[in-house]
């Protein structure tokens, strides 16, 4: 697979196209794909939003269709809309890569259409696969935000909480946005307190997943329990506790890096 940006469309009814509609996903389910052939669908890649986003021996596209409302299905058995959270889930890492690139690059170019300096409609640059104003010439490249995770353990007992987001009944280790100016530690530290009230010490570097929902970068960090009394926020947190290993409550799966983090706990505890 050979990454890169791009707008031209080379090919003609011969691309793979990664489409979205309404912010999910379409899916062959008898085939298992969401790698659509252009030539078997009743679409116009041009009459829609959509970006280049890599080739692997055909230019693969991300196309958002949320604005058509005709049947795009000529050649499959079936089509049908997933969550894009829940593809993820029960999906492989090299497919998780692609489905998130195309994601993630549809967002950038529908917020960048015009630029922020001048007001002027965006152009594509073709050597720095990049947006640039036309009138400033300032580029602009797909924004990528730091948010770390943090796993807090205390001897045998992992810290696990549920966001006000979260659907009923899911926990997962705490996390939050790198502020302007913090590191990567400063920001577990930061959080960890913000958030449950808790100090934390030997906080160590587990892992990376790009996560895009728009455009995150997720940084894994394990750390250990130092001080304090659980205090939630009652903001972002609406519930946390200590769990041992024997009693963990739903938790994320091991496709995203949250999910990795709380198995590493289970696997050293087991």
């Amino acid at each position: 697979m050979h990454f890169k940006r791009f707008l031209d469309i080379k090919a003609s009814n011969n691309n793979i196209l990664i489409i979205f509609n309404n912010n999910k996903i379409l899916y062959e389910p008898n085939l298992k794909t969401f790698l659509l052939e252009e030539n078997l669908l009743n679409i116009q890649i041009k009459d829609h939003l959509y970006i280049g986003i890599g080739n692997n021996g055909k230019d693969i596209y991300a196309v958002d269709i949320s604005n058509n409302s005709n049947d795009v299905n000529i050649g499959y058995e079936s089509i049908v809309e997933y969550d894009l959270r829940h593809l993820l889930a029960i999906s492989n890492p090299k497919d998780i890569v692609l489905m998130g690139r195309a994601n993630q690059l549809l967002h950038w170019i529908k917020s960048n259409k015009y630029s922020g300096y001048s007001g002027k409609l965006n152009e594509f640059n073709t050597k720095e696969e990049a947006l640039y104003c036309p009138e400033t010439s300032s580029m602009i490249y797909p924004l990528i935000s730091p948010c770390i995770l943090a796993m807090v353990t205390k001897g045998n007992e992992i810290l696990l909480a549920r966001n006000n987001l979260f659907p009923e009944g899911l926990f997962s280790v705490l996390a939050g946005f790198v502020e302007v100016s913090e590191s990567a530690e400063e920001t577990v530290e930061r959080e960890v307190m913000e958030e449950v009230g808790i100090k934390v010490k030997n906080i160590n570097y587990y892992g990376s997943q790009p996560w895009p929902f728009p455009s995150q970068l997720m940084l894994g960090y394990k750390c250990e329990y130092e001080s304090g009394d659980l205090i939630i926020d009652n903001n972002e947190i609406v519930e946390a506790n200590w769990y041992t290993v024997d009693n963990l409550p739903y938790v994320p799966p091991i496709t995203s890096l949250s999910g990795k983090l709380i198995n590493s706990f289970v696997e050293d505890h087991s």
